[in-house]
């Protein structure tokens, strides 16, 4: 058993190779059961990005979170909620350095170390993540990138994927019931290594610069241009250095 800490939690499949843990997913399953794997060839990002790893270095998974009666607005929080459940599980292994990146990206010290996409299902959200867990400085996909191993975990692949994965279900689960609350946004904002910073935000419309000055009471970034505070709902978000 590739994810025994883990299973404790919920139900977990364990996939040997896979073109993106989304293709397996089974919205009869029930809540939080995960699709996980150490070798996913064809990995999905936001704005169709790919994500690539070589196998057997990196945790791909997807947790699919039952929604019942909840709001939409409730719901809209789900991808920061995710964000925040991986940043506090890959604090285990690297303390408060891990950060998120609104909205969906996991940094430390200002290098991506995991990634975020969720999609709605009719009664659900799949909740797919990425993890470098032991890659090497050259098998990173770009110089802003790291793992894990470069940043002083110990641990062989599978023993670090099964511990972020049984922290990263037990912080989702207790996260669930506050989605939409004021308790939810005050942790994100917490944690947003966004907040305080000059940004750039690529927008359908054209492109937004300014200072990210808070998260708005329906998840969204409040970015302050010189002019006044726009409120960014969608859009990709670049740390202006």
């Amino acid at each position: 058993m590739l994810f025994p800490g883990a299973a404790r939690i919920a139900r977990v499949v364990e996939l040997d190779q896979i073109g993106s843990t989304f293709e397996a997913v089974d919205e009869r399953a029930p809540h939080l059961t995960t699709w996980a794997t150490l070798d996913q060839r064809a990995g999905r990002g936001r704005l169709g990005r790919a994500w690539v790893s070589p196998a057997g270095k990196c945790l791909a998974a997807t947790v699919l979170v039952h929604t019942g009666r909840m709001r939409e607005e409730q719901v809209a929080w789900m991808p920061l909620a995710a964000g925040l459940a991986l940043a506090e599980a890959l604090g285990t292994q690297v303390g408060d350095r891990a950060r998120l990146k609104w909205p969906n990206d996991v940094l430390v010290d200002d290098r991506k170390i995991a990634g975020i996409l969720c999609e709605r299902r009719p009664r659900a959200v799949a909740v797919g993540f990425g993890v470098n867990l032991t890659l090497e400085r050259d098998e990173l996909p770009t110089p802003h990138a790291t793992s894990l191993t470069l940043e002083g975990a110990d641990g062989t692949a599978p023993v670090l994927a099964d511990s972020v994965l049984w922290h990263m279900l037990r912080s989702l689960d207790a996260l669930v019931p506050a989605l939409g609350r004021e308790g939810l946004r005050a942790a994100v904002a917490a944690r947003c290594t966004t907040i305080g910073r000059d940004v750039r935000v690529e927008l359908p419309a054209g492109e937004l610069r300014g200072r990210a000055v808070g998260i708005g009471p329906a998840g969204e970034l409040q970015v302050d241009t010189g002019d006044g505070i726009v409120d960014v709902r969608v859009g990709d978000v670049v740390h202006v250095r």
